[in-house]
């Protein structure tokens, strides 16, 4: 233990030392990010002020600190950056050429050394308290759930399910009462009128996003990165709306008003979708044009050794650790994603009426668990009716459109982009997608069970619930990741999850010159009218779907 804290504090230091000496790179992107950003750096007595997250990742740094940039121009704000002491050295020095006057408070400081012990203490008591893992789903604080964030924040540790109670759930506790007395703080010492987070889930994000919303202040999530996706938050009851789940105006416009415009738009989208001429990781890797395309099913089941007589369902599994619990108000049917699996092909075992496909996420490689191998407990299967189809099998997913009868899932896009070829799809928990109407929702566990033994009798989608679905699909796939942010060059996944910030500075440089400088000013502008615009709470590029404005004033 004692070498550990050694290690680690020498660790800290050596980041500090490197983080005071600026180079070059750095210093030639503050000189023109404070010259870009100087017509709306705006210092005003008595400003209030707008909370920004702390985040490791460079690129949201960048996103989060341009967007609050223009939030502060038009709500006269000022900003208060969460950061860390031994890291973020150089990115405070960075963060001085956005917004002006900004304040910095230190999340690791002094300040907050007695909160560690006290947060100690208090995660003790609520540990000492659990009898089972289930038991954490039911944790709430203040009258907030935090149960999903604790469970989640556990399998993030490298677990797809939880099986005991021990020094990984209590850590996560302690990380909860650590950041329930940071963020408490923060909203008694600056009583932010907004702010800007990039996740409202996570232990660090999620809890400081729920506390605002129960005080009322509102929250702007600010996802992705080149790509302009807004949603504000301003209540506890708005915790596990999915950003972007269109609005139920939206909806209820799109399906009242604007329906043939749409199908036929998530038509073109969907050809592309499927032909993988969307620059997108997960199109990519499920729609790899280098991987076989079955388009009949005598051809797919001569392949996998299965009956063609056979209806055909396709289980389409999740990343084990991909916060199963915290996207979403309701909870799931199961106690996690591993868990569901488990129970599903308990259940395909002994209905072999059907042939069962149980495929693994195309990006599972950015989920490892430690506690789960997948190709390791099909390896003994002997149910003849059932294949397990790998990350890497050479298997291309637009073959699910001619093949499968039932999709299973519990949020997989899947289940909605198939939705939109008539293939209906039974869902084991709240998704994206849920409540319009093209989806099986079970209530409980034997609902769902009960589905899965007469999966063979659920009717193909009336064309008025294809309309539903594709309404549903091309307004999350597609209006809602189109607008693309001028101020953040476009990288790959793990291009992303690999870059350095000097050369973040020097694509931003680049991109920004390559600009329209009338274009850079029109986005601003409505990025600013978005920012105050009290009714306006879902972003959407007004530009490419002018029909949509007459929704935004809907009730």
């Amino acid at each position: 233990m004692a070498n550990w804290i050694l290690t680690k504090l020498l660790r800290n230091f050596l980041n500090l030392f490197r983080s005071l000496v600026p180079s070059e790179a750095e210093r030639t992107f503050r000189t023109f990010n404070a010259r870009f950003w100087s017509k709306y750096r705006c210092e005003r007595a008595n400003a209030k002020f707008v909370l920004v997250e702390q985040q490791a990742n460079p690129i949201i740094n960048h996103c989060n600190a341009s967007f609050t940039t223009i939030v502060c121009h038009a709500k006269g704000l000022r900003p208060v950056y969460l950061l860390n002491f031994w890291r973020d050295q150089s990115v405070r020095r960075v963060l001085d050429s956005y917004a002006a006057a900004p304040i910095y408070v230190y999340t690791n400081g002094l300040r907050y050394l007695w909160p560690r012990v006290v947060a100690l203490t208090q995660a003790w008591r609520v540990f000492s308290k659990l009898r089972n893992p289930a038991d954490i789903l039911e944790i709430s604080v203040d009258g907030i759930r935090f149960g999903d964030i604790v469970y989640d924040n556990v399998l993030v540790l490298g677990y797809a399910t939880i099986t005991k109670l021990d020094i990984k759930v209590f850590a996560v506790l302690y990380a909860l009462y650590l950041q329930r007395h940071i963020i408490r703080d923060v909203i008694a010492r600056f009583h932010p009128a907004t702010s800007v987070f990039s996740h409202t889930i996570g232990l660090v994000s999620g809890v400081h996003t729920r506390y605002l919303m129960r005080d009322g202040i509102e929250v702007l999530n600010r996802v992705g990165s080149n790509q302009i996706i807004l949603k504000k938050y301003r209540n506890l009851s708005e915790v596990g709306f999915y950003p972007l789940k269109p609005e139920p105006r939206y909806f209820r416009f799109m399906q009242e008003c604007a329906a043939d415009t749409i199908v036929g738009l998530a038509d073109a989208y969907l050809d592309e979708r499927h032909n993988q001429r969307i620059n997108h990781i997960a199109v990519e890797l499920a729609f790899d044009r280098g991987k076989r395309l079955f388009q009949t099913r005598r051809d797919f089941c001569d392949h996998y050794r299965l009956n063609p007589e056979k209806q055909t369902v396709f289980v389409m599994l999740h990343g084990f650790n991909d916060h199963p619990h915290s996207h979403f108000a309701r909870r799931m049917l199961y106690q996690d994603y591993y868990d569901w699996f488990a129970k599903t092909l308990a259940v395909a075992q002994s209905n072999r009426e059907v042939n069962w496909i149980f495929k693994e996420h195309p990006a599972s490689q950015f989920y490892i668990t430690k506690d789960v191998d997948l190709e390791k407990l099909f390896a003994g299967s002997t149910h003849a009716h059932i294949r397990f189809m790998g990350s890497h099998a050479d298997f291309n997913a637009l073959s699910i459109r001619f093949v499968a009868d039932t999709i299973v899932t519990c949020l997989g896009t899947a289940g909605m982009e198939y939705a939109c070829l008539g293939i209906p799809c039974l869902l084991a928990g709240e998704s994206p997608y849920s409540g319009f109407g093209f989806t099986l929702e079970p209530e409980s566990i034997a609902d769902y069970e009960g589905w899965l033994r007469r999966i063979d009798h659920i009717p193909k989608l009336s064309e008025e619930q294809i309309k539903s679905a594709k309404i549903a699909m091309f307004f999350e796939l597609e209006m809602m990741q189109d607008s693309p942010y001028l101020f953040c060059p476009e990288y790959g996944a793990k291009e992303a999850m690999e870059l350095k910030p000097g050369s973040l500075w020097r694509d931003v440089i680049e991109l920004i010159q390559r600009q329209n400088p009338a274009a850079i000013e029109a986005q601003i502008k409505e990025l600013t009218e978005f920012v105050l615009d009290v009714h306006y709470t879902q972003y959407l590029n007004l530009n490419r779907f002018p029909f949509m404005k007459s929704a935004l004033r809907l009730d």
